[in-house]
Parts: C-alpha cells; structure tokens; sequence
C-alpha cells in the first residue's frame, strides 16, 4: 500500500508546529525538521495526533448522511431560525474557511474570545505576537502561564533566553523550574518590570478580561513587550480577519442560549462541549457541528469533511507567521457554500486573505510586518480569589479538545496534605455547587489552600472555582 504523508501543522495550539501526517493504514505522525517554529520538536499532544483524529461521519439526527444533504439539512434549520442563529468557530480551521464562514455567521458571529470588553486599541497587540526569536533576545522575561502544561514548545525558548543571561519571572499557582523568581498571583504589586521585560500571558475564551487588561497595563506602564499565546490553530488568523466584525464572547454565546434568544447554533471545526455547559447545549433546538475529526457534542447535524491536516488552505500562527497546509482538498469550503447559497471560491477567498494580512505569497519562513500600535492607559481591576480554597483550571491542548490525557490528578501542596491527613496513595475529596468527586493528587510546589488540574473533572466553573476539600 502506497503511503499519504501530509505536511502539515499541528492544531493542539497557536504555536504552529509542523509536522507531518503519515496516513499507513493507521496515522502516524513524523518529524518535520525544516519548520521554523518548532525544528522537529513536538509536544506530548503533537505526539498524541493519531487519537486526535478520530475518524467522524456526516448525520442527522443521527441518521447516517452525505455530507452534501446534511450541509442541505443544515441550511434548511439555519434558514428556519433567523434571529435566532449563532456561529461559532475557535479558529481551528483555515484563513479561508474562516472568511467564507464571517460572511455566512455576520448576524451573530462568536470566536470565543471576549474582545468586546476590551479596548479597540489593543486589539491588535492581543492579536499577533511577537517573534519567537524576541523572545529567545529578551534580557528579563516575566511568565503568566505555566509553559509547560499550556505551551510546552516555548520552553525551548526560554530555556535559549536564559541561557544567554535572561532572568525568568514566574506569576503562577506554584514555583515553575525554569524560573530565577516565582511569584504568587496575589503578589502582582511586587513585579519590577522596565522597559527591557518582556510579559508572556495567553487570550482564550476563558481568560479573565481584568487579568488580560492588568497585564496590557503593566507593559504600558513600564514601556515593556507583551506577547499574547493562544489555544488554537489559527487563532491569530480568526482574530486578524475578524478584528472589524462584530463578535460576540463565549460568556454572551451562553448567556444567549440560557435565555432563548439563540435556538440555533452551527459550530465550524469547534466542538462546543469543550467550553459550553452540557445543560446550556440541551435549551438548544438545533446544534450543527460542521467537523473534521470526531466530536463529544450531541449535535443533531453532523457536517463530517476532510481532517485540517487534508484541507488546501493557510494559517496564521502566533508570530504572524503564515503557513500553508499540505491538503488538495476544499470539501469543508464546498459545505459552508451549500449553506450559505452561494458558491466559495477557494482563489478567490486566498487572495482575500493575503490582501488582509499585507502578503504576496505565502512562506513560512518569513514573518510578515505587523503594526503594533500603542494604545491608550488601561484601567483594570484584577485581584485574586476570594475563596478560601480554589481549583485553577490549567488549560492545555488535552483540556480544549476532550482528548484523554495521563494527568488525571490534582496538584496541592505539602501543608495542605499534612492539614488534611491525606495518605500517600489516597485521594481527595472535592466539593462545589452541590458536586463532590474524588481525585488522586500529587504534592507539588503549589500556593497552599490551592488544588491545580490540567484536566477536566466534571465541578469546574471556569479558569477559577471555589471548592471545599476534606480526606
């Protein structure tokens, strides 16, 4: 049998590693030396791509399909329920798509992250990076994530950084190895930053906009980079097209539902179930997912087409950095023009977006100019958790996508366990709202009356959740 390789880009995240995707009766996933991002290296859910891709098949209402009369279907119920249709798409798919899908999804258009609550000026440094190769020169470089967990790619660049004398600042929940100084979150005021840090956060559709608005003030402050990282493949392309449209936020999309304006809801290479409550999904008429893997969601349209790493396309990473997928194929395209009525011209939609994004051609070896515009003074009102003791939610690629990880355990420190009792070995009793579970837990250099979870188990309300914890 003939084997299919793909050169392709991973979709655990925003970083835009390359890759290849080798189709041998079953997937298996290669190195890709030559990519500028990532020169072969890959991360645990980079490694775990053959799960991820779990093949998927077009439906109604369960009812196996072709993809083209489930599209039909699809635009039949859309077109039934004007006024009352949301679109949502996190990004994951390609610029082309994206544009095709802003023209269909104009009414109500949702890519998660909450932009509304944030200053116009700013949109477009929370938009795009920094080079990774700033961040590599930086001479002091201040954490708010755990690069390990989140972006595990970027460490190689800070560990590059450090090497050539950078000091690394980390504000998080526990005390990260890379880090000279760690410090607590609620310890913020204690930062020195100059003119010569560089703020390293991340914007997703669960972010704390007051966080996201804190740091932006203390760069502006200070005169210091900031860089945003993002969770998903093309997050930077979603938000660079979409920085003139009108988009809705996660927490708006939920609010919606939870009040029946929005019956509809059709999902572009986004399975809802990741960031929306199963009990909001169920107040939902009609739930479409247009997809090219398999979803948790309970849709009642499937629109199954090519994996991203078949589809012809581009995506944005976070740099900037403009990189073509290995695919021939536009099915996905072709079902968003059923459902719009109107056929998409994949030329047509690329030079769009090359237009957009002030490139003649696409190389991945090369970073376009981005204006990064200074913006105005920000005032935020971030400030830590009230509650006694919190579960923080450490959101990585395994999080967002449903994919089963080996992080099944939550993180504490020594005081906590000995105020507790706990047994080597034992588990944890964890309550919220009414929902008690038991979890394993691993001591860790954690702030105490703090639990850490890089997975999701069942009670979260959030990147921040009150608990109570008992042996």
């Amino acid at each position: 049998m003939t084997d299919n390789v793909y050169s392709t880009i991973c979709p655990g995240c925003n970083f835009g590693c390359g890759l290849y995707i080798r189709e041998n009766g079953a997937l298996e996933v290669d190195f890709r030396k030559s990519s500028p991002t990532n020169a072969g290296k890959l991360c645990r859910f980079g490694m775990s791509l053959p799960r991820f891709y779990k093949p998927v098949k077009s439906t109604v209402d369960g009812k196996e399909m072709a993809l083209e009369d489930a599209a039909k279907e699809a635009a039949k119920r859309i077109s039934g329920s004007k006024g009352s249709v949301a679109f949502l798409s996190f990004g994951n798919t390609t610029t082309e798509e994206l544009l095709a899908f802003q023209k269909l999804g104009e009414s109500y258009l949702c890519t998660g992250a909450n932009f509304e609550a944030l200053p116009k000026d700013t949109y477009q440094t929370v938009s795009v990076g920094i080079p990774y190769s700033d961040i590599e020169a930086a001479k002091h470089i201040v954490l708010f994530i755990d690069p390990y967990e989140q972006y595990p790619l970027i460490v190689r660049r800070l560990l590059s950084a450090k090497n050539k004398g950078a000091k690394i600042t980390a504000v998080w929940w526990k005390d990260l190895p890379l880090a000279n100084e760690n410090v607590r979150p609620a310890d913020v005021s204690k930062l020195q930053i100059t003119k010569d840090s560089l703020i390293i956060a991340d914007f997703h559709p669960l972010s704390d906009v007051e966080q996201v608005k804190s740091v932006l003030a203390l760069a502006k402050n200070a005169g210091a980079k900031i860089t945003f990282l993002k969770p998903f493949a093309n997050s930077t392309g979603a938000y660079l097209l979409y920085k003139d449209a009108k988009q809705k936020s996660l927490a708006q999309l939920v609010e919606d539902i939870n009040k029946g304006t929005i019956k509809t809801l059709f999902c572009l290479e986004s399975d809802p179930s990741a960031l929306i409550p199963t009990e909001t999904l169920s107040k939902l008429t009609n739930l479409i997912v247009q997809i090219g893997q398999a979803v948790m969601a309970k849709a009642n349209i499937v629109i199954a087409h090519e994996p991203l790493y078949k589809k012809k396309g581009t995506l944005v990473n976070n740099e900037g950095r403009v990189q073509a997928l290995g695919g021939a194929t536009t099915n996905g395209l072709e079902a968003l023009g059923i459902i719009a009525g109107a056929k998409f011209e994949f030329n047509t939609l690329h030079e769009s977006v090359k237009k957009t994004l002030g490139i003649t051609a696409v190389d991945e070896f090369m970073t376009p100019k981005y204006e990064r515009p200074t913006y105005g003074a920000i005032q935020a009102a971030s400030k830590p958790a009230e509650a006694k003791t919190a579960l923080v939610s450490v959101y990585n690629p395994f999080m967002w996508f449903n994919l089963t990880d080996d992080n099944d355990f939550v993180e504490l420190s020594l005081n906590t366990v000995r105020a507790l009792k706990l047994l080597k070995g034992g588990t944890l009793k964890v309550k919220s709202n009414g929902n008690a579970i038991e979890k394993k837990f691993k001591v860790a250099p954690v702030l105490d009356n703090v639990l850490l979870t890089g997975k999701k188990i069942g009670i979260e309300k959030g990147a921040l959740t009150p608990v109570e914890i008992s042996r």
